[in-house]
């Protein structure tokens, strides 16, 4: 008898730790969330690494993001420009033997992992969370394009956000150098410049 109630302490102890758990990755993710969502207009440099231990490769990528509300353009160097205008998201590449521009309806990109402009919110909802030291661990309840998530964090900042995909690639961004200063910036992109140009833009209004 005294083994059963043993037994039973332990487990309402175990469910009562989790339950403080859950609330406290809520409560984290929620100071996030509120934190960004309140600011529409920002520049922040990303260092983007992909990586796959099983595939043996791993790539990383420097650039900088620019968000001014439904607005975004990401360019990784001189070579690699995300856009979007508000009327249409573009993916433009170049190489040295082949050049080509995409066009996407709004928020319909499927080249990207995620919605660039949504970056630092996109997290704030559909999501399991727990939280580990300065680490929230993010599971999606809704069909993603990754099945795990981790932000780390400081205080109320975002240092990064890694997204690992279902062939087990990781997706890590890091964010540095953030800053509300967007005045200037130019959300164009020039379709001269590419050779080929692919229209994905089917039910777009």
């Amino acid at each position: 008898m005294k083994t059963m109630k043993k037994l039973c302490l332990l487990v309402t102890l175990a469910l009562f730790a989790f339950n403080t758990q859950a609330q406290d990755a809520s409560n984290r993710v929620k100071i996030l969330f509120d934190k960004y969502a309140a600011i529409p207009n920002y520049k922040v440099d990303i260092t983007y690494q992909t990586s796959n231990d099983r595939m043996g490769f791993s790539n990383t990528q420097k650039g900088v993001l620019v968000v001014e509300g439904e607005k975004y353009i990401l360019k990784f160097g001189p070579n690699e420009t995300w856009l979007n205008d508000g009327k249409t998201e573009y993916v433009g590449t170049k190489e040295e033997d082949h050049s080509q521009i995409m066009y996407f309806c709004p928020g319909k990109n499927s080249e990207a992992m995620i919605d660039f402009g949504k970056l630092t919110i996109f997290y704030g909802t559909g999501h399991r969370s727990r939280i580990e030291g300065r680490t929230l661990t993010l599971t999606p309840t809704e069909e993603t394009t990754y099945v795990q998530m981790y932000i780390e964090t400081t205080g109320e900042d975002i240092l990064s956000l890694s997204l690992l995909d279902d062939f087990g690639t990781m997706h890590k961004y890091t964010l540095s150098g953030f800053t509300t200063e967007t005045a200037g910036t130019k959300f164009v992109i020039d379709p001269s410049e590419y050779e080929e140009k692919i229209f994905e833009r089917e039910g777009c209004q």
